[in-house]
């Protein structure tokens, strides 16, 4: 009986250690969280050729079948800023899209949001934002799976912000932070993430 008890104990005191420390599974982080500064087009009226839809770890893209981006940007008819995650311009009938996107708006400048929040991201719905206002995204990478070998890591986080619009060219100014370590919510440019 005593055995059983002693077992017990000193798995519950692992099982707390565990925990204490972070997901056990979560490998060291090694990629450098990278600002960039870049300019797209809107998705709709853009120049032929042109970028007009954001990967959060390379910068502009385009917009296309493939669906290997991560937000396009519009203006509405007042002038107002659109944010559409992927799933929103690819539709529930566009198969598999490589990243599942989720998007929020946070409070404060740019600089001043240093890690992505826990939860409340939307994956479907088009945002509406003004410049100056930041966006944090989660990123699940649904086909290459760079990420399944933590049990609660999958997700990549970024944020964004969009400087300045020219109405007349549908251009935006963005910039933008992404942490490519899995399961890191670190949003700090230049630093490895230690969380």
């Amino acid at each position: 009986m005593l055995p059983t008890r002693l077992l017990r104990v000193v798995a519950v005191a692992l099982a707390t250690v565990a925990v204490a420390c972070g997901d056990p599974t979560l490998p060291k982080a090694t990629i450098v969280n990278l600002q960039l500064n870049y300019s797209v087009y809107g998705l709709s009226g853009a120049p032929p050729a042109t970028s007009n839809a954001m990967n959060m770890f390379i910068g502009p893209t385009r917009a296309d079948a493939s669906f290997d981006f991560d937000v396009a940007l519009d203006l509405d008819p007042s002038g107002k800023i659109l944010v559409f995650p992927v799933r929103a311009v690819a539709g529930p009938l566009a198969g598999v899209v490589p990243t599942r996107v989720g998007l929020q708006t946070v409070s404060g400048s740019f600089e001043s949001v240093r890690v992505a929040p826990d939860r409340g991201y939307d994956t479907l719905s088009v945002r509406t934002i003004t410049p100056g206002t930041t966006v944090v995204a989660e990123l699940v990478d649904l086909v290459s799976g760079l990420c399944s070998f933590s049990l609660s890591g999958s997700q990549t986080y970024a944020k964004f912000v969009v400087d300045s619009v020219i109405p007349s060219a549908r251009k935006f100014y963005v910039r933008s932070v992404g942490d490519a370590n899995c399961g890191y919510k670190s949003l700090v440019p230049d630093s490895i993430p230690t969380f």
